[in-house]
C-alpha cells in the first residue's frame, strides 16, 4: 500500500482543476495535532500540499522559549504560509517581563530582509503555558519604511506612508480533557502610501490604500463515543490602487465554514464527517482618467463538500486514513462543476515525530489520464 501511494504521488504532474476546498480539508491539522502542538514549548510543525499548477500550500510554525531567569524571558516565532493571497513570511523576536506567573509583556519585532517591511509591536500574554491562554498586541507595519528612503528624492518613484498599517491581533487557546477551542482575529487600519512628486500634481503617480480583517475559530468536544465540533474563518479586504492611467477599488471577502461529526467505532476504528461550505465576493470598481469610464465587475462563488475520513488505527506507531471527498462548485461565471477524491493516507508517530501524508485521487470514472490528483504532507517535531 505505501508503495502505490508513493509510486501515483512521483509519477505523474498535478493538474490545474480548481479544488481548493477540498485541499483545505486535508491540509488543516487533526484534532490531536492540535493539542500536541499547544503543549509545546518549543516545535516545529508544517503542512504543505499542491494548490495546482502554479502553486504550494506551505503552513508552517515554529516556535521556541527560552529563559534568562525568572523574570525575563525570549520567544521565537517562525511564520510561514503561502495560500492564495497569502505569502507571509515572518521571523520573529518576542522579548518578554514575567509581571506574575499568569501574566506577560511582550515586545515582538520581526526583521526582514528589506528593513522598510520590519514590523514593531507590544502586547500581553495571560495564562500560565500554552495549553489555555489568551494574548493580544497592537503591531505596526512597515514602521521603517519612510526611514529607509529618508535620502531618496521626492517624487514619482519615492513612496512612502501618509497613514501607516496598524493591526490587532489577538489569539486564545483552551484545551481541557475532552475538547478544545482556539480564535483568532486580525483587525487592521486603513493603510495609505503615496507618491511624494507633491500635492498639486492630479492624478498622483502612485496611491495605493487598504485594509484586511480576519477571524478563525476552531472548537471540538468528545462526549463519550461521540465527537462533534467546527470551523469558521472569515476574512474582508478593502484595497485602493490609482496611477496616472486609472483608478482601482476592491472590495473582497470569503467565508469557510466547516460543522464536523465523528463517532468512535472501537480503538481501531475512528470515523469522521465534514461539511464544508466556501463563500467569496469580490467586486472592482474601476475608473480610466483618459476616457473618464467607469467599469465595475462583480465576482461570486459558492462551494459545498464533505470529507469522509475513516481512521485506522491497527496497533503500534501507525495509522491509515481512509476516504472520500465531494465538492459541488458554481461561480456567477457561469462555471458550474463537481469534483470527487478517493483519499488514502499514512500518519506515523514516534517519540518526538509525528509524520503524515495522503494522497488525494479522482474519484471521478472514468478516471482522467492520471489517478494522481493532489497530495498533502504534514509533519510536527519536539525540540
Amino acid at each position: 500500500m505505501i508503495g502505490i501511494v508513493f509510486t501515483l504521488m512521483l509519477s505523474v504532474p498535478e493538474d490545474s482543476n480548481s479544488q481548493y476546498l477540498l485541499d483545505k480539508q486535508i491540509a488543516h491539522y487533526f484534532e490531536s495535532w492540535e493539542v500536541q502542538y499547544d503543549s509545546l514549548i518549543g516545535g516545529l510543525r508544517t503542512s504543505q500540499g499542491c494548490l495546482d499548477l502554479l502553486n504550494w500550500y506551505v503552513d508552517l510554525d515554529v516556535k521556541y522559549d527560552v529563559r534568562f531567569g525568572k523574570v525575563v524571558g525570549l520567544r521565537y516565532r517562525n511564520r510561514t504560509y503561502g495560500d492564495y493571497g497569502f505569502d507571509i513570511r515572518d521571523h520573529i523576536f518576542q522579548p518578554f517581563f514575567q509581571i506574575n506567573p499568569n501574566l506577560r509583556l511582550l515586545l515582538s519585532i520581526a526583521p526582514h530582509y528589506y528593513k522598510g517591511e520590519d514590523e514593531l509591536g507590544i502586547g500581553f500574554f495571560f495564562g500560565h503555558d500554552y495549553l489555555k491562554y489568551l494574548e493580544v498586541f497592537v503591531m505596526a507595519e512597515d514602521f521603517d519604511r519612510n526611514f529607509s528612503l529618508q535620502h531618496d528624492e521626492p517624487g514619482p518613484d519615492k513612496i512612502t506612508y501618509r497613514k501607516f498599517p496598524v493591526k490587532f491581533i489577538g489569539r486564545t487557546v483552551f484545551n481541557w480533557k475532552s475538547g478544545r477551542c482556539e480564535g483568532a482575529y486580525n483587525i487592521s487600519l486603513l493603510y495609505r502610501l503615496q507618491s511624494t512628486e507633491g500635492d498639486s500634481i492630479y492624478p498622483l503617480n502612485y496611491t495605493e490604500s487598504g485594509r484586511h480583517d480576519y477571524t478563525y475559530l476552531r472548537f471540538w468536544q468528545d462526549i463519550k463515543k461521540f465527537r462533534f465540533g467546527g470551523l469558521v474563518d472569515f476574512q474582508r479586504e478593502l484595497f485602493y490602487l490609482q496611477d496616472t492611467i486609472s483608478a482601482l477599488d476592491r472590495q473582497s471577502s470569503e467565508v469557510i465554514i466547516e460543522p464536523m461529526f465523528g463517532y468512535r467505532l472501537s480503538e481501531r476504528w475512528f470515523p469522521h464527517l465534514y461539511l464544508s461550505y466556501n463563500h467569496k465576493t469580490q467586486d472592482d470598481y474601476t475608473h480610466t482618467y483618459l476616457t473618464g469610464q467607469d467599469s465595475m465587475f462583480h465576482y461570486e462563488r459558492d462551494v459545498y463538500a464533505y470529507l469522509i475520513d475513516i481512521e485506522f488505527y491497527p496497533g503500534g506507531n501507525f495509522s491509515w486514513h481512509i476516504g472520500l471527498q465531494q465538492q459541488f462548485y458554481v461561480n456567477n461565471q457561469g462555471r458550474d462543476f463537481r469534483d470527487r477524491r478517493i483519499n488514502i493516507g499514512l500518519e506515523y508517530r514516534y517519540k518526538n515525530v509525528w509524520f503524515y501524508i495522503v494522497e488525494a485521487m479522482e474519484g471521478d470514472f472514468p478516471t482522467p489520464k492520471y489517478m494522481h490528483n493532489h497530495t498533502y504532507i504534514q509533519l510536527m517535531l519536539k525540540f
